[in-house]
């Protein structure tokens, strides 16, 4: 969306929360967020992998957030590159940015007129926010202009699915399996990993299913499912309802399903004070099923145990992979994708 000569990408919309300050940049609209379980209209508010994307023509810019619920992470790319990292809380913090002199985060001038390779962005700021619920309290600047089409990658990448998505064990935003896999393919990613709440919900699967600007997506569904005792045949059934209204509304659209990742699960082990009723082994079967019977050939599946092989890669509570877990999935989920995606348009 284009908000104050700016684009908030993977925002759908702007709410105001009592007792804050600024605006609540949401990753869909509340409509939507009503119709979903209790912990997902929580969850679906955090910020993940949104970004403040703008030209700046002339003069300074400043950009004014605050995270609430917890410290997000934020990222300052130019184009294609990182300048910095910072973490912000509830205290307002300003970026500030200047458009004077060599280019910020360089010792030269104007690095893009001099060849240097620019494969997914253009000359633009990013400002790259993760973590928790993030409000944009201010934006200043005079030269602030939005990016234009040539500026961002062509093809976009929706991804939905559980804190794994979320990337809730990855080091860093730009770690996450969702990010490393639009990385390598220069696809523009849309997270929309909701932590221990991905339920397959027909408020979301409508949602995805009314949105034209994805151009691949996948359903990584899904371990909330199972851990909170959701046996398998219900969960084949509202996979399947999700599975169906995506696919119907984008017939040309590639829709990758990919199945449980290794975890504890694999070895007989519940979450503390969980009644699990069916095996992991049983989800994986499940989804494969659902997916050869849809009767979409857009629709795939991906196995999570092919694209995470390596129990080294999860994190210490043997669920949640964290940086090499999440690197080694965008690895080979960029891999599957990579045949299935369209020609961009010119």
């Amino acid at each position: 969306m284009i908000h104050e000569q700016v684009e908030l990408h993977n925002v759908e919309e702007l709410v105001r929360v009592e007792g804050r300050p600024g605006l609540l940049m949401q990753r869909v609209p509340e409509s939507v967020r009503a119709g979903l379980l209790e912990k997902g209209r929580e969850q679906i508010r955090r910020a993940a992998l949104l970004e403040i994307r703008f030209g700046l023509e002339t003069g300074t810019a400043a950009i004014t957030l605050a995270s609430f619920g917890g410290v997000s992470q934020v990222k300052v790319f130019y184009g294609d590159y990182e300048v910095e990292s910072r973490q912000i809380g509830e205290t307002p913090t300003t970026i500030e940015i200047a458009d004077e002199g060599p280019e910020p985060g360089f010792q030269f001038r104007s690095p893009w007129s001099e060849g240097v390779p620019r494969p997914s962005f253009g000359p633009i700021w990013r400002i790259l926010v993760h973590g928790h619920e993030v409000h944009l309290l201010g934006l200043e600047g005079e030269g602030l202009r939005p990016p234009a089409p040539h500026e961002q990658p062509a093809l976009r990448y929706l991804a939905y699915g559980t804190s794994i998505t979320f990337g809730i064990a990855a080091s860093s935003p730009e770690v996450t399996y969702v990010a490393q896999t639009a990385w390598r393919l220069g696809l523009d990613a849309l997270n929309l990993g909701m932590p221990g709440s991905a339920h397959c919900e027909q408020a979301i699967a409508e949602h995805i299913a009314a949105r034209g600007d994805w151009d691949i997506a996948t359903l990584c569904i899904s371990v909330n499912m199972l851990n909170q005792g959701i046996p398998a045949d219900r969960f084949a059934d509202q996979a399947a309802a999700m599975i169906r209204t995506i696919a119907a509304a984008h017939p040309g659209k590639p829709l990758v399903c990919i199945g449980l990742f290794p975890s504890y699960a694999d070895l007989g082990w519940t979450w503390p004070e969980r009644e699990v009723r069916s095996t992991s082994g049983e989800y994986r079967a499940a989804l494969w099923d659902v997916v050869q019977r849809c009767g979409f050939p857009q629709v795939r599946y991906a196995n999570g145990g092919e694209l995470l092989d390596d129990w080294r890669g999860l994190s210490h509570d043997l669920l949640h992979p964290a940086s090499s877990g999440m690197i080694q999935i965008g690895e080979r989920l960029a891999s599957v994708m990579r045949p299935l995606l369209p020609t961009p348009k010119k």
